[in-house]
């Protein structure tokens, strides 16, 4: 190992240690000595040189410890210190992200009750966005007024740090007043490339269709505002959510492309270093996240190194890259973003290529040809895969089974969908160009889609593994021991020749990595639930975390739910979806026999004066009820109509997302077709686990555009025995076992229990 590298590594060691780790300087001081005791076995040392690299290293270590906790304890911005309804003005950073029916953005901070401030910091705001409206976009003025505080505690993912790693200290949730002062501030050329960023986006729209057109505008150039809901919870169940923003690989690509183009008129080196004058229009074009800044320092030492003739290592220009921006700037420590993209890039360069040699040789396939060239592609995902491994466990303590065969699996159609995606950036505003591209490339991104969306819907595939701290540590030292085991024992496989050698060590490390999987990556005690209780032909669901109690609904007036409630005594809140007697004819009793804290309703059914409701708070689309940091409940509806429609008096009811970490239970209450498709068109992400079946399964409700988008895999009806309605139709019955959910009846099964610890889910009848 070069002695700089060494250098590099003891400072980033050292910052890394103090982001991650805290403590004394000492803990430090042990990562410049384990760095310096590999140093020393990577070749023959000694003498007073290596002991003044070693005295570097610790220096440097200690050095880096410090510089983070300075900046961890300088002066905070004003963001950090709101708390509280406030009036702030400032500039946003990026264009709204949108998901269904709610738009996301971080606003620089330039006012704060009319008072200008220096020190700003940002805000993350949240705000309902009507359809077909538009939400902020980069560089608008605006000025919001509403409750501000600091980031929510959110269970296995410290929030707080990464909204902090971009310079965001505060939440606006839902602001009382938002309104625009300035459109598209800024100077020219920042402004001239917002144009070309929006222009973009708006030729791949024009030239591939839905979904094609979101991937390729996510891959390109980190549009994902558009993405549909079904597609977004695909790739969040596969883990492949990655490969739809802006990372270190558009960068590799973007100069890949500009080198073999340039490589016509001139050498291969020229070509490398004219393609480095790309670099600060695109980086400033995508937004100079922490991963495309890492990887424009890679690229610029890479050329250099092959404009000078040098053939140094990629990874070496890695390390360098990463201690810079730690000196540069130490908080990015903390950015996950970052800390993926590293690793990836570590992942590819180190265990890809041994892992390339192992399959080559194991298969006996040649190098070069087109297996060969799948065969490296799966060998870099695999590697990348296997490197992040560790830090999705720390930074959100759970992994999904799906990554890595995903990640191998769409491997192969990335490079090729960035590809269109260029294409399609360049030519949407020529007809006939647009047309070819169109037609011809859209196959790529709708396979990638294809295969991302069918093995989320594969069963069992919303499942993960929960790691506790322990599983982390044991991860990282067995795939540190895969690795040195692979380059050890693997042969080298040089393009057209054959290797030989045994796979004995690599085999045994994965076995045992294996087990310490299913040793210790198992679900704790401590359950959620959602509890469809049984009170005949009406609804009444319980939801319960943390010794906190939300009843859904209170069933018919005939005691019923008092009975199912059994020991329960005491209800932080009460929830009357609409006002039909199976549903809140139970009221009465309820607020009578048990200690009640609140209760919520629509306007609908505060309009109905409902009995024995006085007191009543009003709920809309977009509040949530939070029981505990991992459960909460949502409210999506019930349905605005903005022109004359056919609907039932049951589509005004309230529409319900229970959120248990992972695991989504929705309950529709009893809305019929119309308001099922007003959900739909909507664009609140339905994806859930467990349906409560609408209308307890009527034939009027259930429809097939419902059923495909909410996808669940269990479906549980409240009905009554031998009901006089027939609930649950039969037909309605077979479309949930067409979508291949299990059926769950209260009539049958008693009250049903759901169980989860935010990432598995158990089911369970009464009988």
């Amino acid at each position: 190992m070069p002695v700089g590298v060494l250098l590099a590594l003891a400072f980033a060691g050292g910052t890394m240690a103090a982001a991650t780790l805290g403590g004394p300087w000492w803990a430090s001081v042990g990562v410049a000595a384990l760095l310096a005791g590999a140093w020393r076995l990577s070749g023959p040392r000694g003498g007073q040189t290596s002991m003044v690299v070693l005295a570097g290293a610790i220096v440097l270590a200690g050095a880096g410890h410090a510089r983070y906790d300075a900046s961890a304890g300088g002066a905070l911005p004003v963001a950090a210190s709101l708390e509280g309804v406030h009036a702030v003005e400032g500039v946003v950073r990026a264009d709204a992200s949108r998901r269904g029916a709610v738009a996301s953005f971080d606003l620089d901070l330039r006012s704060v009750d009319g008072v200008a401030v220096a020190n700003g910091g940002g805000v993350r705001a949240s705000i309902r966005v009507s359809s077909g409206a538009e939400a902020p976009r980069a560089g608008d003025r605006v000025r919001l007024e509403g409750e501000i505080g600091p980031p929510p505690d959110i269970e296995a993912f410290d929030y707080a740090a990464f909204l902090r790693s971009r310079d965001v200290q505060a939440v606006a949730a839902f602001p009382t007043t938002i309104e625009v002062v300035d459109r598209n501030t800024g100077n020219a050329a920042v402004r001239a490339l917002r144009s070309v960023h929006r222009g973009a986006v708006a030729n791949i729209e024009r030239t591939l269709p839905e979904p094609a057109a979101s991937l390729a505008a996510g891959m390109l150039i980190g549009e994902r505002g558009t993405l549909p809901p079904e597609l977004r919870d695909a790739l969040r169940v596969t883990g492949t959510s990655h490969l739809v923003v802006v990372s270190g690989q558009n960068v590799a690509l973007l100069l890949g492309v500009a080198v073999a183009v340039l490589t016509v008129a001139v050498s291969r080196r020229r070509a490398a270093i004219i393609s480095l004058f790309l670099l600060p229009g695109y980086v400033l074009l995508v937004g100079a996240d922490a991963p495309i800044v890492r990887a424009a320092l890679m690229a610029v030492g890479i050329a250099a190194a092959s404009a000078l003739g040098r053939r140094t290592p990629a990874w070496v220009f890695l390390a360098y890259a990463v201690a810079s921006m730690l000196a540069w700037s130490p908080s990015v420590a903390r950015d996950v973003a970052f800390q993926l993209s590293a690793s990836a890039t570590a992942g590819v360069m180190l265990l890809a290529p041994p892992l390339r040699s192992a399959a080559l040789t194991t298969t006996g396939v040649r190098a070069g040809g087109a297996a060969g060239a799948l065969i490296e592609t799966g060998a870099m995902a695999l590697g990348a895969g296997l490197a992040v491994l560790p830090v999705q466990l720390a930074a959100f303590g759970s992994v999904a089974p799906l990554t890595l065969p995903a990640n191998v699996l769409v491997a192969p159609l990335y490079a090729s969908t960035v590809a269109v995606a260029m294409l399609a950036s360049v030519v949407g505003g020529v007809g006939p160009l647009a047309t070819v591209v169109g037609g011809l490339g859209r196959f790529v991104p709708e396979a990638f889609a294809w295969i991302v969306e069918a093995l989320a819907s594969a069963p069992g595939t919303e499942a993960s593994w929960e790691a506790p701290s322990m599983a982390i540590t044991a991860v990282t030292v067995l795939l540190v021991g895969l690795a040195w085991a692979l380059w050890r024992w693997t042969p080298r496989v040089t393009p057209g020749g054959d290797g030989e050698g045994g796979l004995v060590m690599p085999v045994a490390a994965s076995v045992v990595a294996a087990g310490v999987w299913i040793a210790v990556l198992t679900p704790g005690g401590d359950l959620a639930s959602v509890t469809v209780l049984d009170v005949g032909q009406g609804l009444a669901v319980l939801v319960e975390d943390g010794g906190q109690r939300v009843l859904v609904d209170v069933g018919p007036a005939d005691g019923a739910v008092i009975a199912a409630l059994g020991d329960t005594r005491v209800l932080a809140a009460v929830i009357v979806t609409h006002e039909d007697s199976d549903h809140a004819g139970g009221l009465d009793d309820v607020l009578r026999r048990l200690e009640v804290g609140r209760v919520l309703a629509s306007g609908e059914v505060l309009t109905a004066g409902l009995e024995g409701g006085r007191g009543l708070e009003r709920l809309d689309i977009g509040d949530r009820l939070v029981l505990t940091e991992r459960t909460w409940i949502e409210v999506l509806g019930p349905p605005r109509w903005t022109g004359p429609r056919e609907a039932s008096d049951n589509d005004g009811s309230l529409v319900l997302m229970v959120h248990l970490g992972d695991r989504r239970v929705l309950l529709p209450a009893d809305i019929e077709a119309a308001g099922e498709a007003w959900l739909v068109e909507s664009g609140w992400p339905l994806r859930a686990d467990v349906l409560v079946a609408p209308h307890h399964g009527s034939k009027t409700s259930s429809t097939p555009r419902l059923l495909d988008r909410v996808r669940p895999s269990v479906v549980v009806a409240s009905v009554g025995l031998e009901n006089p309605f027939g609930h649950p139709a039969a037909e309605v019955v077979a479309r949930y076992e067409a979508v291949g959910a299990s059926v769950w009846r209260t009539d049958e099964d008693g009250s049903i229990s759901l169980r989860s610890d935010g990432v598995r889910l158990w089911v369970e009848g009464e009988r």
